[in-house]
């Protein structure tokens, strides 16, 4: 195991994390960004020592929010999502940085970013299925470009690490779509990935479908457009929006106009 590259991306991961809280880890975010801008670099024992201190400091500030190892009788405390990530994102940084091998000059592998990450409740596969069809057909995309974990085709590869690499994917993909409906609304996996992104302050499309409104938002996400994916030309903007902001030219409407038609069905579907 190459452990660097290991630990970078065990890192980033911890940033999305931090990210997704930013009212209270606002503070330590620096603290990983300048632990991530070493991890670019070939590792050497100052390095090493330098991104251990970081993160170090780090794990002080969030160790506030572990639960006592002496609890009070009869009170109860549950440490909160973000917290218990960013602690042990942190924790197995550490861990994994005192097994870097020093001896040999490591090769930085720079990771292809995911093109596009669709954020959605396995309940609404079909819905998500047939939103990849749109978006390929339209602007002719690589399959290996797109993240959607319950489609064929689209899923983690076999062995990847799972939790962290979709952690990874929320934050740096360049485009994220959510599609909202009542099962991905209860999904605290979906919320999660919703507001990691929201702190990130990148790229967020939400997609109500199923009869969800605008007003089943909450805040802070409320604040962010959402279209209506039961809309032909609310999708064609979204298709105009993403051909913009990947620099893909769109095909002609005759290619992909079936399968909007398609997608808009499914998506109207109460």
């Amino acid at each position: 195991m190459n452990y660097w590259n290991r630990t970078r991306s065990v890192v980033k991961s911890a940033k999305a994390a931090i990210a997704s809280e930013p009212k209270h880890l606002a503070s330590i975010a620096p603290l990983v960004e300048d632990a991530l801008s070493l991890l670019l670099s070939n590792p050497s024992e100052e390095s090493v020592s330098e991104v251990s201190y970081l993160l170090t400091k780090a794990q002080e500030f969030v160790a506030r929010w572990r639960p006592s190892p002496r609890p009070s009788p009869g009170v109860i405390y549950i440490q909160p999502i973000w917290a218990r990530s960013t602690d042990e994102q942190i924790s197995e940084a550490l861990s994994l940085l005192k097994h870097v091998d020093l001896s040999i000059p490591k090769k930085i592998e720079n990771p292809t970013t995911m093109k596009i990450f669709i954020s959605h409740s396995s309940v609404d596969k079909k819905i998500a299925e047939s939103l990849i069809d749109l978006i390929r057909l339209a602007l002719n995309i690589r399959s290996s470009d797109i993240r959607c974990t319950s489609v064929d085709g689209y899923k983690l590869s076999a062995g990847a690490e799972s939790n962290n690499q979709l952690k990874a994917e929320v934050f740096e993909s360049e485009i994220f779509i959510a599609i909202l409906s009542p099962a991905s609304m209860a999904s605290i996996y979906v919320m999660f990935e919703l507001g990691a992104r929201w702190g990130a302050n990148k790229y967020l499309a939400p997609i109500m479908t199923n009869g969800t409104k605008a007003h089943d938002l909450k805040a802070p996400l409320s604040e962010i457009h959402a279209i209506n994916g039961s809309s032909e030309p609310d999708m064609l903007q979204l298709i105009e929006d993403l051909s913009q902001r990947l620099k893909i030219s769109t095909e002609k409407p005759a290619v992909y106009n079936k399968a909007l038609r398609v997608f808009t069905e499914c998506a109207s579907t109460a």
